[in-house]
């Protein structure tokens, strides 16, 4: 199976996107496109399993990623999207208001502060500083003309995205399908060798890299979460694709994705004040423990034969472990930098295996580093930094001043939507395609939403504040 072979699959995908462009260039649908281009860029890299040398295969396309068609057909469908919106921005922004002017020229400063960051720490004959930082503006640009294009558009057609989630719903189907394919019969590339002499194997699907696929998760599984709060029409629908989008996260062992999502639907919890404001929150790890025990007491009790469910456990295992081997590294890290004993109970410095260390340290450490703000840091310096952060910082300003503005559910989840943004790049490299893209998607809306619900004066912290 050659390369170039498989990547028809992304051309015919990217064909088929333009065609439904050409019916509907509304800023919504624009929108979507991008997001369902980004969950189908790398499906053709499924086709390898069916290969016979699948996991050989799967590891040389990991190594060498997509071939000139994949990348060709990419531009040529972001570019299209990009004029598009641009024509859209333009005819909007005559008739935005004043405050919503000043949100771009924030962005328009940020983007001039990260080329001028990349400029002053240019390495030279460093392709990928180049491509790190040309990711960086091409979210912010998509997220500025999808802003700006979005404030001039009609009011979203329910019906028509509701049709695009059932699509998306099927497709995510298929995605835990070939993801439990991947596991049970071990033919995922992505795989750790445990300490305990156990292979573990993790599913891609359709997204080519585990922690791609639970990121992409995480957010079909907040974007339904939200849906089930907002449309009381379409609740059982939306809690189908939170329990497929737990499934997803489950066989990636993504354990970062995981705990991020947990962490961040604690929000919603919180701050809505509906009778079904835990849902959200309850879903996701149920939906996991219910895959682990149900396989553990259930399947492999009755089936004599437990090759392949054996390493469906083994994920869910990794997870349980989590905390206690996280708690166990700060602990023990803690005590060699000060040289003093750390108290914390019987059993948790009992050592944290080497593929933990690896795992942890390999996000912030080394050249091959994983989390993104530090590769930022390393590719435009102090003053890219700097920029970066503040705009994050009047993002988050934004989210909170709209939530103390409306209480609204939508100002819950873009506040949710932002935190889980800025926590991924922790852990993950946000100038990778399609993550970047994804981001720049889903905070367009937000940011919309930030400037509609308040009008330009702040309101400070204490204030008195609509309901």
């Amino acid at each position: 199976m050659k390369m170039h072979a498989v990547e028809i699959v992304n051309l015919l995908i990217v064909l088929s996107l333009l065609a439904i462009m050409k019916q509907r260039r509304d800023v919504v649908t624009l929108l979507i496109i991008l997001f369902f281009y980004g969950m189908l860029h790398f499906a053709f890299a499924a086709l390898a399993l069916t290969s016979n040398e699948s996991k050989n295969l799967l590891i040389v396309m990991h190594q060498e990623g997509g071939g000139i068609l994949a990348k060709l057909s990419t531009l040529l469908l972001l570019a299209s999207v990009f004029f598009v919106l641009c024509w859209h921005a333009f005819n909007a922004y005559l008739i935005i208001k004043r405050n919503e002017k000043k949100i771009i020229l924030y962005v328009l400063l940020v983007m001039a502060a990260l080329l001028c960051g990349y400029l002053f720490n240019i390495r030279q004959s460093d392709g990928l500083q180049l491509k790190n930082v040309a990711s960086i503006e091409a979210m912010f640009a998509f997220l500025l003309i999808g802003f700006i294009g979005l404030l001039g558009s009609n009011p979203l057609n329910i019906e028509i995205i509701y049709k695009w989630f059932l699509v998306g719903l099927f497709i995510l189907f298929v995605a835990d399908g070939i993801a439990f394919y991947e596991i049970f019969w071990h033919h995922s590339w992505a795989g750790t060798l445990e300490s305990s002499g156990a292979m573990v194997y993790r599913a891609s699907s359709i997204l080519f890299n585990p922690n791609l696929f639970a990121f992409w998760a995480s957010f079909v599984y907040l974007g339904c979460a939200y849906g089930m709060q907002a449309y009381n029409g379409h609740q059982k629908i939306m809690l189908l694709g939170m329990i497929l989008a737990s499934i997803a996260i489950y066989l990636s062992g993504a354990r970062s994705a995981g705990y991020l999502l947990l962490g961040v639907l604690s929000i919603p919890a919180i701050l809505i004040r509906k009778r079904m404001n835990w849902y959200s929150l309850i879903v996701f790890p149920l939906t996991m423990l219910t895959i682990y025990f149900g396989i553990k007491w259930f399947v492999m009790q009755n089936f004599q034969n437990d090759n392949g469910w054996h390493e469906i456990i083994l994920l869910g295992d990794r997870f349980a472990a989590t905390p206690q081997y996280l708690i166990s590294y700060i602990a023990i890290k803690f005590s060699n930098l000060f040289g003093v004993p750390v108290g914390v109970p019987v059993g948790v410095l009992a050592g944290v295996p080497a593929e933990i260390s690896l795992s942890i340290e390999g996000r912030f450490v080394g050249d091959g580093r994983d989390s993104g703000w530090l590769v930022l840091y390393q590719d435009v310096g102090l003053v890219g930094t700097v920029a970066m952060l503040w705009m994050c910082t009047m993002s988050f300003w934004w989210a909170v001043r709209g939530y103390m503005a409306t209480h609204s559910v939508s100002s819950v989840y873009a506040l949710m939507i932002l935190c889980y943004c800025l926590m991924t790049g922790i852990v993950m490299r946000i100038q990778i395609f399609p993550v970047w893209l994804f981001i720049s998607v889903f905070l367009t809306p937000c940011l919309v939403l930030w400037s509609r619900e308040v009008d330009s004066k702040l309101i400070l912290p204490g204030m008195k504040c609509a309901h």
